[in-house]
């Protein structure tokens, strides 16, 4: 016990990382991947999130779109990646190839 009051910040520390564990472990899902792409001309948020947002709603993934690369506001710019959210339940089993970029194409969808 004399160690225990002689280290209180050992033991709150290590409460700390107990309690954030925790959380992270009941709070994650484990259904969403992330992917990084490149902005196209004429991209947006709201553009991009129909397109990869799954069964979250617009506002949810752009959200997380912000908080993933850190964004202040909703504006990005062509030619630049970034991170986003992509619903797990997807299965992407084609990519086509254009002359400069490349697309995922959603063909199926794992029911729940």
């Amino acid at each position: 016990m004399n160690w225990l009051q002689k280290n209180t910040y050992i033991v709150v520390l290590f409460v700390a990382f107990l309690v954030m564990g925790a959380f992270l472990l009941i709070t994650d899902n484990g259904k969403t991947t992330y992917e990084q792409i490149e902005i196209q001309h004429g991209d947006t948020l709201w553009t991009l999130a129909e397109q990869y947002r799954g069964k979250m709603t617009t506002q949810e993934w752009i959200e997380q779109v912000k908080a993933e690369n850190a964004l202040s506001g909703e504006h990005i710019v062509a030619g630049h990646a970034i991170t986003v959210p992509v619903n797990s339940n997807s299965i992407y089993i084609a990519n086509l190839k254009s002359e400069e970029e490349f697309h995922s194409v959603e063909v199926a969808v794992k029911n729940q």
